[in-house]
């Protein structure tokens, strides 16, 4: 039987997870939307903070998971707990900083609600405008947060995943997935993720079959039936398989970041994912180092770590 995590490891893995997600983001922006093929010819195999990409971000720099991640993980830690309003005030005041990447869905909620909409129907809202669009992964980017601050209590996580989800993004789906994933995160921080792959599997076969096929499907697919466009599911799908597939931070992230397509958001959840297993002592130092807002996201974790009774 594996010992529980001490003290200073839980720590070391709260930082890793929320670290690891702003490492995958800035890791992946310069491959966002190229094939693997294109990525070689550009970069080579990207294994170094570059910077660049469509959206010419420096070395170290989020596009937008690290921004609305920090919304979500300050509130929490500010207020205590989920305060839906709260949070749909961070993620206004964040946008208006006009960040260098916003999805269409977020944008189009975020506009409607600056625009009047209250931000309990402003999901809705941006649903309709934009005509049913397929759950996307702009959700599952950021929720890592509420792993870390529920991480003892399973019921209040799914719940409040959901919840949070559906703050920018209305179909449910979406927040399934962010709730599986928060699933996997708190039970690789307190335990083993391949052990709790197969318990959060069966807990969704009756909530969702569409998240618990995709979890089992991650552990055993080959690399040409990974997708990495900005699908909730195939994002999902391909960073559980990462972390899977290969035995450190660093393998998991290079291998994540060099498929290509979605790759700052797939890179971000991988990183999550992956920093949860390996802690921030298992993310290289040559990453960590040039990270934009790296004292502020390790601050954040810290403070998840204290209101969740870890710190």
């Amino acid at each position: 039987m594996t010992a529980p995590p001490r003290h200073d490891e839980l720590r070391d893995r709260f930082r890793g997870t929320l670290l690891g997600l702003a490492v995958g983001e800035a890791l992946g922006a310069p491959a966002e939307f190229l094939t693997p093929d294109q990525i070689v010819e550009k970069y080579g195999y990207i294994t170094e903070m570059i910077g660049g990409g469509c959206h010419e971000v420096a070395a170290g720099e989020a596009t937008d998971a690290v921004g609305m991640m920090l919304c979500l993980a300050e509130s929490l830690a500010d207020t205590g707990g989920f305060d839906p309003e709260d949070v749909m005030r961070r993620y206004l005041a964040w946008f208006e900083t006009s960040p260098v990447d916003v999805s269409l869905t977020v944008r189009t909620v975020l506009l409607s609600h600056r625009a009047g909409t209250h931000w309990d129907l402003a999901s809705r809202r941006g649903h309709e405008i934009l005509g049913s669009p397929v759950a996307g992964n702009g959700s599952l980017m950021r929720c890592a947060p509420v792993a870390l601050l529920y991480l003892d209590d399973a019921e209040t996580r799914r719940v409040v995943s959901q919840r949070e989800s559906m703050l920018t993004h209305f179909d449910r789906l979406a927040g399934s997935a962010c709730a599986a994933l928060d699933d996997l995160i708190a039970g690789a921080v307190t335990g083993d993720l391949r052990g709790t792959l197969g318990e959060v599997a069966l807990a969704f076969d009756d909530e969702d079959r569409r998240v618990s096929t995709t979890l089992r499907e991650a552990a055993i697919s080959e690399p040409e039936e990974i997708g990495t466009s900005a699908f909730v599911l195939d994002t999902l799908r391909t960073a559980v398989w990462s972390v899977l597939r290969t035995a450190s931070f660093e393998e998991a992230l290079c291998l994540t970041v060099n498929l290509g397509g979605d790759a700052d958001t797939t890179a971000a959840v991988a990183g999550a994912l992956a920093g949860a297993v390996y802690g921030e002592s298992g993310i290289p130092d040559r990453w960590l180092a040039p990270l934009l807002l790296r004292d502020r996201v390790a601050a954040a974790a810290d403070r998840l770590a204290a209101e969740a009774g870890r710190g």
